[in-house]
C-alpha cells in the first residue's frame, strides 16, 4: 500500500538556492540577470549540462558517479564530425555521435558492475586517459567545421524543442520507469535491492549506457552551438554536471535524495552563478571557480544536515513508498 509522499525539509534545498542565485545575481546586476537576451543566454548556456545531466543522474542515485562524461562528449563529438566529413553524408553526426557516446557509457558499465572497478577510480582515470586520445586525433585531423546544412540544428525553432524532448523523456524514464526506481533502490541499500530481486549489474550497465548515450547528444549540441570541434571540447563537463546534480541537494550516496528536478535547478543555479559573475564583471577566472566551489561544500554541507535531520525524524527517503518484495510489481525498488 502507498503511503503519502513527504517533503523533506532537504527537498527544499535546490528550490532555495535556486531562488536566493536568482534574487542574489538580480540584485547585484541591476536586473540585467532577468533581461530577455541574457536569460536566452542562460537556457543555452545550461543546455549541454542538463543533458548530460539527463543521464548522469542514474548513476549518481545507485551512488556511482561518471567522471569521464566529459571526454565521452569529447570523442565522441570529435570522431562523429570526422567521419560524417569523411563519408561525406552530414546527416550521420547524429547517429554516430550518439552510438559511440552509448558504446563508451556500455563499457564503463561493464568494468563497474562485472570486474567491480569502483566507478570514481575508472571514470576519473579515462577523464584522463581519453583526454589525450582525443587531443591525438584532434592534431591528426585538424579542426573540423560543422557542414552548412547542419548549421539548422542551431537554430532556436530546432535546437530548443530538441532539448524539451529530450528532458521529457528522460525525466518520465527516471521518475516513472524501473530503470529510475531501480537506480534509486540500489542507492538505498544495494544488498536488500539484491535480495529483493532488482538486477544489479544489468542496472548499472544502463545507467552508464544512459549517460554515456546523453554524453553523446551533448556532443552534437556542443558541435552545433560552437560551430565545430577542439581539443578543449568537453573540457571540465563532467565537474560542471557534478556540481550541477550535488548543487541540487542529491546526496553523493544517491538513492531517494535522487530527483530529476534536483537536476534541472542545480544545473540553471550552477550556469546562473557562473552567468551572474561574469555579468558584475567575474568572468570565467579563479575568482568564479572559488565560488562554485564554496558554495557547492555549503550546499553539500546544508542537505546533509537536513537529511540527518528528516531522518531522526522518521522521515527518510523511502517513507514515501511502502517496501514490496515483488519487483515486478515496480515498488520493490524502494527499498529501505
Amino acid at each position: 500500500m502507498m503511503k503519502k509522499n513527504v517533503f523533506m525539509r532537504s527537498d527544499a534545498i535546490p528550490f532555495i538556492a535556486f531562488i536566493v542565485t536568482l534574487a542574489f545575481f538580480t540584485i547585484a546586476s541591476a536586473g540585467r540577470m532577468l533581461s530577455i537576451y541574457n536569460l536566452g543566454k542562460l537556457i543555452d548556456q545550461s543546455m549541454i549540462i542538463i543533458v548530460i545531466g539527463c543521464g548522469a543522474i542514474f548513476v549518481v542515485a545507485q551512488g556511482s558517479i561518471d567522471l569521464s562524461v566529459g571526454v565521452n562528449l569529447a570523442l565522441s563529438g570529435v570522431v562523429s564530425m570526422w567521419a560524417t566529413l569523411q563519408i561525406g553524408a552530414p546527416i550521420l553526426l547524429i547517429p554516430i555521435s550518439i552510438i559511440i557516446g552509448t558504446i563508451f557509457g556500455i563499457l564503463n558499465g561493464f568494468v563497474v558492475s562485472k570486474l567491480k572497478v569502483p566507478s570514481f577510480i575508472l571514470t576519473i582515470s579515462l577523464l584522463i586517459g581519453v583526454r589525450g586520445v582525443v587531443n591525438f586525433i584532434q592534431t591528426k585531423v585538424d579542426t573540423s567545421y560543422i557542414p552548412d546544412s547542419l548549421r539548422i540544428l542551431n537554430e532556436p525553432y530546432v535546437k530548443i524543442p530538441m532539448f524539451i524532448v529530450i528532458i521529457l523523456v528522460m525525466a518520465y524514464v527516471f521518475e516513472y520507469t524501473k530503470a529510475g526506481r531501480y537506480s534509486q533502490s540500489i542507492g538505498e541499500n544495494e544488498i536488500v535491492a539484491k535480495f529483493v530481486g532488482v538486477p544489479i549489474t544489468k542496472m548499472k550497465i544502463l545507467a552508464f549506457m544512459l549517460s554515456g548515450m546523453m554524453a553523446g547528444m551533448a556532443a552534437i549540441f556542443s558541435i552545433v552551438t560552437v560551430g565545430g570541434t577542439s581539443q578543449s571540447m568537453g573540457s571540465f563537463a563532467e565537474m560542471r554536471v557534478s556540481i550541477a546534480i550535488f548543487l541540487g541537494g542529491v546526496l553523493a550516496s544517491g538513492g531517494k535524495s535522487a530527483r530529476f528536478y534536483k537536476m534541472l535547478l542545480g544545473a540553471f543555479s550552477v550556469t546562473m552563478i557562473v552567468n551572474g559573475l561574469a555579468i558584475i564583471g567575474f568572468p570565467e577566472t579563479q575568482i568564479s571557480q572559488t565560488v562554485e566551489g564554496i558554495l557547492l561544500l555549503l550546499i553539500l554541507f546544508v542537505t546533509r544536515l537536513f537529511t540527518l535531520h528528516d531522518r531522526k525524524r522518521g522521515l527518510s527517503a523511502t517513507d514515501d513508498t511502502s517496501n514490496d518484495t515483488d519487483p515486478e510489481a515496480g515498488e520493490s525498488a524502494n527499498v529501505s
